[in-house]
């Protein structure tokens, strides 16, 4: 495990879902469930023309210590980016994650 390549604090969230208690409304919003130490490598971009708007999205690939609750519905958050989790590899010894995650089209 090379931890100095680990240089970045990314928060670990998770979507929650609430109720206000006045309207009834439900409501999304992301909670911080942990803070990992990550290595963050841009691997690709591309930009689009979507509902007559320009798009843009990138691909980086996030490493950091393995993590057993870590799945595709969770999100990083770094320096104001989200990060969406499009797959989630360990690596060949079992004590890193890779993750595949793109920037940009975020909900």
């Amino acid at each position: 495990m090379n931890t100095g390549r680990r240089r970045h604090p990314l928060e670990v969230q998770a979507r929650t879902v609430g109720q206000n208690p006045e309207t009834g409304e439900i409501t999304q919003a992301w909670a911080t469930i942990g803070i990992e130490w990550a290595s963050i490598d841009g691997i690709s971009g591309k930009e689009f023309n979507a509902a007559g708007a320009m798009q843009s999205v990138a691909t980086h690939r996030v490493t950091i210590a393995h993590r057993d609750d870590l799945t595709t519905a969770h999100r990083f958050a770094y320096h104001g980016k989200k990060y969406d989790l499009k797959a989630i590899l360990p690596n060949n010894t079992g004590n890193e994650l890779v993750c595949m995650c793109e920037v940009g089209l975020i909900s």
